[in-house]
């Protein structure tokens, strides 16, 4: 091998060793700042960290996504959507994926492709945005996000087959409920069945029970209807007798629907398996001026992405207003979501990583076969130190996700009269514990209409 050829095979490894330690292996460790001004309510700081990835070609999907979020926890319901609109087209023009980004992937790592979205994020974006537009009280813009969750939902299960993710049973609910405002009350009854066959799902994959409201929603939405068989199915199922007509005194109640979105989701760090060939002492044939033989060892990474979840005290929000109570319920466990969409995707990310790793034996054989027949020591060396550093660079896990999710999402709804209100949640921990209070002044409930309310909570 001569040296020129050295130095230009040195050239693109170590190139290709500062582009992946450069790129997403090191995202979620660099999330810490963020994470600590959304824990102390510093949205304006958090979004000045955030902006810093603006132009990432990559990471484009991410940056709008984490932007979105944080513009919602600061309750900017317009800017959010404009950003997570960007973010979702941005995903929608990756979903095909890139040839030559694959390709790159094959190479170096999975983080140097092109971020778009895991199949359960590319869903809770349009719930997101249905929830903006619910809260700038605009069901109908909502509803069509919700008709988009359930074109996503039919993408993924036709593309990832065995993927457990395969419904949102939080999207189907709010969508009943979106229907349930506007009127459509078959089109809430059809939603409402999809959520409770949506939660039997998470019984099974999550550990996630059917919450108790989406029970008594079926039940009073059943017998509105007239549909007499369902309504004696559920009540036998669920033990709960069936409503009975409405009170005239609270036919004319509003409804207040408050979403308390816990935590944050968890993060991937990366784990490393580190493997080589027999060892061999360089410095001993070095010192006495001889080739090198047998040749140095072979050196690899494998690395794979794992979820750490984030810590967080609170259980669960009480939402009190003049007087009456409700206690929220969890409606979706993204920490448990998260980890199962990535137990499914395990086998192609270890199968693509090993299949670097045996590439990378080969260029490094390779190269040691190359230089043995030049008989330059020196440069045999050089050759084999510089394929084997970029060996061990170059792999790296994509710990890339939207780290601005909640862990989990609960729910409460509680009927009143219209009028206005100062609303309170207290959130609590084990044993009912308040751990922080937060009041709401002013929160309009309009006659036979929604009212939503959310609150974000990171955790110190």
């Amino acid at each position: 091998m001569k040296v020129g050829h050295v130095v230009a095979a040195c050239r693109i490894v170590l190139l290709l060793g500062a582009l992946a330690l450069a790129g997403c292996a090191s995202y979620s460790d660099s999330f810490g700042v963020v994470e600590r001004n959304l824990s102390s309510r510093q949205y304006d700081a958090a979004l000045q960290d955030i902006e810093k990835e603006a132009d990432s070609k990559t990471g484009r999907a991410l940056y709008l996504l984490n932007k979105g979020m944080v513009l919602r926890m600061k309750r900017d319901f317009t800017g959010s959507n404009q950003a997570l609109e960007a973010a979702k087209a941005e995903m929608e023009r990756l979903y095909a994926a890139s040839v030559s980004e694959n390709a790159l992937s094959f190479v170096v790592n999975d983080a140097t492709v092109s971020y778009a979205g895991d199949d359960y994020e590319q869903v809770l974006v349009h719930l997101y945005m249905a929830l903006n537009y619910l809260e700038l009280g605009q069901p109908g813009d909502a509803r069509v996000e919700a008709l988009q969750v359930d074109i996503k939902l039919r993408e993924i299960g036709e593309k990832i087959p065995g993927n457990k993710f395969t419904e949102d049973a939080l999207s189907r609910y709010l969508t009943g409920m979106i229907y349930e405002d506007l009127g459509e009350w078959s089109d809430a009854m059809i939603a409402y069945r999809k959520a409770y066959e949506a939660y039997q799902k998470y019984q099974a994959n999550y550990g996630l029970a059917m919450p108790d409201l989406l029970k008594r929603d079926l039940l009073r939405l059943a017998r509105r209807q007239g549909l007499t068989d369902e309504v004696a199915y559920y009540s036998k199922e669920f033990g709960i007798e069936p409503p009975h007509e409405e009170d005239r005194a609270t036919e004319h109640e509003g409804e207040l629907v408050f979403i308390l979105n816990n935590g944050l989701a968890p993060i991937k760090r990366e784990k490393v398996v580190a493997t080589s060939g027999p060892p061999h002492s360089v410095a001993v044939e070095l010192a006495s001026h001889k080739p090198v033989s047998p040749a140095p060892p072979v050196l690899v990474n494998i690395a794979l992405p794992y979820y750490e979840s984030r810590p967080n005290g609170v259980l669960g929000a009480r939402v009190s207003i003049s007087g009456r109570q409700a206690s929220t319920q969890m409606m979706e466990n993204i920490d448990a979501i998260a980890r199962a969409s990535l137990d499914a995707r395990m086998p192609a990310i270890t199968a693509r990583s090993v299949a670097r790793a045996v590439s990378k034996v080969a260029i490094q054989e390779s190269v040691d076969r190359a230089g043995g027949r030049d008989n330059d020591l020196a440069v045999e060396l050089l050759s084999s130190f510089v394929v084997r550093v970029a060996a061990m660079a170059t792999e790296r896990a994509d710990t890339r996700s939207w780290l601005t999710l909640p862990a989990n999402v609960q729910l409460a709804r509680l009927a009143l009269p219209p009028g206005s209100y100062t609303v309170r949640v207290d959130l609590l921990g084990a044993g009912e514990q308040v751990i922080a209070s937060s009041e709401y002044p002013e929160v309009i409930i309009g006659e036979k209409r929604k009212t939503y309310l959310t609150q974000h909570w990171v955790s110190n």
